[in-house]
């Protein structure tokens, strides 16, 4: 079937968007019921704690690609428009379950329940979640029978599913300050993106890898070996202990981690010593970063002066609570996903091998086309698809991997219209579009035109890559990154970028968090920014208007 063939039906009433954020292409079964089921559990999660006039979010696979719609909590079956204003005024404060969403509400902001939540992550959840990743890391797989294999299987993919419906939980109360302090910036009179102004240097996670591969390169120095010279990680461990010891621990916390995608086909960073070792070349070569808390000092100061003076100490407390969510936004994502995700791809493979071997798939990858109780039931008892259903469902992923989607299926919606809504419940209502409208590329932006992040403008040669493996293989230090979007798997590689640009994302997305913690200039949300801008081209970026220009063109 030609792609221009293929029917988008709308998979439930409501409006539906294109998710292209949260997985490749067409992902296989058992991530497509991963993401389905940790979404809509997680945010059902943190939504029904907040008071939010939402039920959940409803996930829906068409062709292989994702489309997701806000559950509102009356009238989520039907098509029906809003009824008028007075009768939404009236019913809104009539209706029991809007006048519950309301006292949650308001008994959120009283008690600031996202700082509770903030809490129980670093006193509970981020200790249990590092300990129960480091002890599946030292599971040693390729030791393990058939039998213990299946059982961590199992293990490992309940892992992901608790963990998974935490990091959909958590983007509740990490996205939610962000989204007051936007909102109140606004009713200033001041511009959304200036929120982050207030939030430079405050996610220490962003910053992280790139800091130990310094380490590292330090190391090397320090032993007598040029890092530029190292052409394998056996290098690096002859070197001196020292360099050993931060190797090991380097792998060890963020080796299994998924590192070119979010799909449990994409490649996790120990699989890929070329790019451990040209990172740490690219670390040897960087400058010294800014003193981060220097910089975030001046930002702060800055976004401040402008803040009108009866409002400072709302501003003041509105940003203590944006800078603490920051941080644990861009520290959820590898704890709760990347690195359990990363594990389980390491028990796939292994029993992908296997079963390869014994003639039960007649390929290794074919794994990724099974779900978990098919992997288990393969390797315990040798029952589960057939050859010929594992080829039609690789086949029919392929089809769908080729199709350009539409960014909407059903009606073009408007925002409700929440400001009749009681006072809290309008308040909530009005963070959460804010904020999700600041996690995905302006739909209207023409190509070469997105959102600008950082200040200025920047002039260098630009890198069209399409994973971290290429962008490390050939980018230089100062190079302008063209990529579609990037994940917390690029930190290293941007460290050293003079600028970035990429397809997706908005305010919130990952590349523009990474730009604005490195201080370096990034135009997001440019579409067809890969097809547009050649690879090797003297590009400029204005962050001011948030263009990219072909120079010379």
């Amino acid at each position: 079937m030609q792609a221009d063939e293929v029917q988008w039906e709308r998979p439930g009433p409501g409006t539906w968007l294109l998710d292209a954020s949260h997985c490749g292409t067409a992902p296989g079964p058992m991530v497509r019921n991963i993401m389905t089921t940790t979404i809509e559990r997680g945010m059902a999660e943190g939504l029904g704690m907040f008071g939010a006039p939402l039920a959940g979010m409803d996930l829906r696979w068409v062709n292989g690609k994702m489309f997701r719609r806000l559950v509102p909590i009356v009238g989520a079956g039907s098509d029906r428009p809003p009824p008028p204003g007075p009768v939404l005024w009236l019913a809104s404060r009539l209706h029991p379950a809007f006048r519950k969403q309301e006292r949650l509400a308001k008994e959120s902001f009283a008690c600031k329940r996202w700082r509770l939540e903030l809490e129980r992550w670093e006193s509970e959840w981020k200790p249990r979640l590092v300990a129960r990743n480091t002890e599946l890391t030292a599971v040693p797989v390729g030791e393990l029978d058939d039998g213990a294999l299946a059982a961590h299987v199992e293990e490992v993919h309940a892992h992901v599913l608790a963990s998974a419906q935490l990091h959909h939980r958590l983007h509740v109360s990490d996205m939610g300050p962000l989204g007051l302090l936007m909102v109140a910036l606004r009713d200033w009179g001041l511009e959304a993106s200036q929120t982050f102004e207030a939030l430079v240097a405050a996610s220490p996670a962003t910053r992280a890898p790139a800091a130990a591969l310094r380490s590292l390169a330090a190391a090397l120095t320090d032993a007598g070996v040029d890092p530029s010279s190292v052409d394998d990680l056996d290098q690096v461990r002859a070197a001196s202990p020292r360099a050993a010891e931060l190797l090991d621990a380097y792998l060890r916390d963020h080796g299994w981690r998924l590192t070119t995608g979010y799909d449990l086909e994409d490649s996790c960073l120990i699989e890929l010593p070329d790019v451990v070792v040209t990172s740490i070349r690219a670390a040897a070569g960087a400058d010294a970063p800014e003193d981060p808390e220097a910089r975030a000092g001046r930002a702060l100061a800055a976004l401040r002066s402008s803040i009108p003076t009866e409002h400072l100490a709302e501003f003041d407390d509105l940003v203590e609570d944006a800078r603490l969510s920051y941080g644990l936004r861009d520290e959820n994502g590898p704890l709760t996903y990347e690195w359990p995700a990363g594990l389980l791809r390491r028990a796939l493979r292994e029993a992908g091998r296997r079963l390869a071997a014994s003639g039960r798939l007649s390929g290794e990858a074919d794994v990724f086309e099974l779900e978990a109780a098919e992997v288990v039931g393969l390797l315990r008892t040798g029952t589960g698809p057939d050859h010929a259903e594992i080829a039609h469902r690789r086949e029919e992923r392929a089809r769908w991997a080729a199709l350009r989607p539409p960014e909407r299926l059903g009606p073009e919606e408007g925002d409700p219209p929440f400001r009749l809504f009681p006072p809290n419940l309008a308040k909530i209502t009005d963070v959460v579009l804010t904020v999700v409208a600041s996690m995905e590329a302006s739909k209207s932006s023409p190509s070469l035109s997105g959102t600008g992040v950082g200040t200025g403008t920047y002039r260098g040669t630009a890198r069209v890559v399409h994973d971290v493996n290429e962008a490390l293989g050939n980018l230089e230090p100062g190079d302008v990154l063209v990529a579609r979007y990037t994940a917390p798997t690029y930190n290293a590689v941007i460290a050293i970028a003079g600028a970035l640009v990429v397809e997706e994302g908005g305010l919130l997305c990952h590349a523009a968090v990474i730009a604005r913690e490195l201080g370096i200039p990034a135009v997001v949300g440019t579409r067809d920014a890969m097809e547009r801008i050649p690879d090797g081209a003297m590009v400029e970026i204005d962050t001011a208007r948030g263009t990219v220009a072909l120079v010379g063109a």
